[in-house]
């Protein structure tokens, strides 16, 4: 085991001497501060500053290695303020990595339709990393702020990842992990078309195959979705935990997953959005303990969904309580050829409903039990498809 404890001091590329520091590597890209390739390094940053002076580049390179720590300190101004690749079992914590590339102007991204593993820039980017923990750090006011790319077995905890353009806490292709008791907050980005067009921002995004993580405890309001599980391309995200999470206050949807499977959603606060869960294409998923309260629209909304339970929900003062619904085929004539779409829902407590407590087309073939309906302007409806 090798400890380097830095000088305090600010730096920049041009400044630090990484020669001065047995352990550290001399560094193969100019546009890095530090470098670490070497098993076993403990690297204090405590009282020091990083300062990629808005030129882009990496404030610390972690690669190809085991067993690294990084502690303390302070990286900022840079494309990516710490990058590790190929790394299993690295320890961040108790750094700030903010104030690093955050585009403005990003409208839309490319990666709708070609993922871009690369990314767009940000605080701290793990690619194919395993067995490690990043806790207690500052990643605020970055692109992403923390980024999990073909990355499994780690735990994000107790981080701050505010006020990013695009996502809080990222994860592509990353299955696996824990995600616990972080704060993503207004991470969002809206662009001119209308009001509540957030270009896919969210608090925690998960998509293409990122399955099995466990999303606990975390902090997600007033971001542009929550919580998203994208389908856009790629593998499904499935059998993903996701529990006791706050994601109210989004224009769009505080929870939404599409196209996935088996994930379930357990005693978190969906309120004050424009939806709280949109569900759309997702199947064999589990709704459950959730507080739904005050959206726009729809409590639980599932376009096309099947074989999904819904249950013990406290659901107030939505248009829709719960809308479940799907259109046929244009091809198809209507109410010919079309799954049962089969649902459970029972112990919800469904109240002050604008439009209707639990609205449904009648290609849904639901077992009802045990449901509670007070003030609703209609209680139950099947409408044709």
């Amino acid at each position: 085991m090798t400890f380097v404890r830095v000088v305090p001091d600010r730096y920049t590329r041009d400044t630090f001497k990484p020669s001065r520091y047995p352990g550290l590597e001399g560094r193969s890209s100019p546009g890095t501060v530090i470098e670490i390739c070497t098993d076993g390094v403990t690297l204090d940053l405590s009282g020091v500053v990083l300062d990629g002076e808005r030129k882009g580049g990496v404030g610390i390179w972690v690669h190809d290695c085991r067993d690294a720590t990084i502690a303390n300190g302070i990286v900022i101004g840079f494309h990516y303020g710490i990058r590790a690749e190929n790394v299993s079992n690295l320890n961040i914590r108790g750094c700030v990595v903010s104030d690093n590339a955050n585009p403005l102007d990003a409208g839309w991204l490319p990666d709708i339709e070609a993922p871009m593993e690369e990314g767009f820039g940000g605080g701290i980017y793990l690619h194919q990393v395993s067995h490690s923990s990043i806790e207690d750090n500052q990643a605020n006011n970055n692109f992403n702020g923390i980024s999990l790319v073909r990355s499994e077995h780690n735990l994000i905890s107790g981080n701050r990842a505010s006020y990013c353009g695009n996502v809080g806490i990222y994860l592509l292709k990353s299955s696996h992990n824990e995600v616990l008791d972080n704060q993503a907050e207004h991470c969002i980005r809206y662009t001119d078309r209308f009001w509540c067009d957030t270009a896919d921002s969210a608090g925690i995004l998960l998509e293409d195959g990122s399955n099995h993580n466990r999303i606990i405890g975390n902090d997600l309001r007033y971001s542009g979705d929550g919580f998203f599980i994208r389908g856009h391309h790629g593998e499904p995200s499935n059998d993903n935990f996701v529990a006791r999470n706050d994601a109210s206050y989004s224009p769009n949807n505080a929870f939404e997953a599409v196209f996935c499977s088996g994930n379930v959603f357990e005693d978190n606060v969906a309120n004050y959005s424009n939806y709280g869960f949109w569900l759309g294409y997702s199947t064999n998923s589990l709704v459950r303990g959730n507080d739904i309260k005050s959206n726009r629209f729809d409590g639980i909304a599932i376009e096309h969904g099947q074989d999904n339970a819904i249950e013990g929900n406290r659901i107030a003062g939505n248009r829709n309580g719960i809308r479940l619904w799907s259109n046929p085929v244009p091809e198809t004539p209507p109410r010919l050829d079309l799954p049962t779409r089969w649902y459970a829902i029972s112990g919800n407590r469904i109240t002050a409903s604008r439009g209707c407590g639990l609205l449904v087309t009648e290609d849904h073939d639901i077992a009802l039990k045990d449901n509670g309906y007070e003030r609703n302007q209609r209680d139950y409806v099947r409408q044709p498809i």
